[in-house]
């Protein structure tokens, strides 16, 4: 058995709470929004990822959110330079999650584990060899703005819908739940869809694939 010791290194993430909503305005408003309630951004990147399932997993038998519980991407990001955000790097990265959702949509819990690679095509024969295969590709463009202990990112994806991601800093005990990060959003008084804060990037563009 052969392998590249570089694939394998994984880097453990804890996970910090973490909601996701559509936007009822355009991303100007909201730049001008969260620019006015003192909000700066902190980070800027743009990023492609490719879905890798099980090749067990029958995706006509299975709803969307069945086949999404366990799944591999390789992420490809263009990571822009802090401060000016002109500059900027490549990063690929092979990415694990696994979630626990509840009946509801929500996020229970979640496992995440990425490592490092040096390019996309290493990490299709990785998987490829360990018995998954290509699902989809998804292409985001993302803002993050930072506030003391939240994060928001707009999230432009390539069929144009226009997500925010809220999420808080690890460890936080102020808002330690995700009811509590919930009713942090709906103090801030943002233009969102209130109906569904766990919106899935992944299962609006499987659900297309799938014709649902």
């Amino acid at each position: 058995m052969c392998y590249n010791k570089k694939v394998v290194m994984l880097r453990c993430k804890n996970m910090s709470n973490e909601i996701t909503v559509k936007l009822k305005c355009s991303i100007n408003e909201i730049k001008n929004i969260l620019k006015n309630k003192d909000f700066k951004i902190v980070d800027k990147y743009e990023m492609e990822d490719t879905y890798y399932i099980s090749k067990d997993i029958n995706i006509n038998k299975l709803s969307p959110k069945e086949i999404l519980k366990s799944y591999i991407l390789i992420r490809n990001i263009k990571q822009y330079e802090p401060k000016q955000f002109i500059k900027y790097y490549n990063v690929i990265k092979l990415t694990y999650k696994c979630k626990n959702i509840a009946q509801n949509g929500e996020i229970i819990s979640q496992n995440k584990k990425e490592c490092e690679i040096k390019n996309l095509q290493d990490g299709n024969d990785f998987l490829i060899a360990i018995g998954y295969r290509k699902l989809m590709k998804i292409r985001e463009d993302d803002i993050v703005y930072g506030k003391e202990d939240l994060k928001i990112a707009i999230k432009t994806l390539e069929d144009g819908n226009i997500l925010l991601e809220v999420e808080t800093i690890e460890n936080n005990n102020s808002l330690n739940t995700v009811d509590k990060l919930k009713q942090k959003i709906i103090e801030l008084d943002l233009p969102i869809d209130k109906s569904d804060f766990f919106v899935k990037k992944a299962e609006i563009k499987l659900k297309k694939i799938l014709g649902g």
